[in-house]
């Protein structure tokens, strides 16, 4: 299956455990890989035939400032579902980075990361 990657989008949501994590926004990177037949799209030259990736991470970035989120497991869910209904592919991989997750402990970034299909 072909993919469309779109790496790392910087994001700011309120994402978090605790009240006080979640009463402000902090940093994500949000990466996401559709699958779908690119072939159409590439022998033709059509933007028509293929995903139209600003309007992917316009969505993308609308689930994330939707709501303070506990869990960057449920950012990652909610992209990747929102990323079925919107658009033709056949399945979507969303990772969700938060740096600042364990920034004490000398840790880059805590990170998940879902696979789902339609259907």
């Amino acid at each position: 299956m072909d993919r469309i990657i779109v790496p790392e989008m910087p994001l700011r949501a309120r994402v978090g455990v605790s009240a006080e994590e979640r009463a402000s926004d902090q940093e994500i990177l949000v990466g996401v890989e559709l699958g779908l037949d690119l072939r159409p799209a590439g022998t033709s030259d059509d933007l028509g035939l293929t995903v139209d990736y600003e309007a992917v991470c316009e969505a993308v970035a609308a689930v994330a400032r939707s709501r303070p989120f506990h869990l960057i497991e449920a950012i990652a869910e909610e992209c990747a579902r929102a990323v079925l209904e919107a658009f033709a592919v056949e399945e979507v991989r969303v990772q969700v980075r938060k740096p600042g997750a364990l920034r004490s402990r000398g840790v880059p970034y805590a990170a998940v990361e879902v696979l789902r299909r339609r259907g």
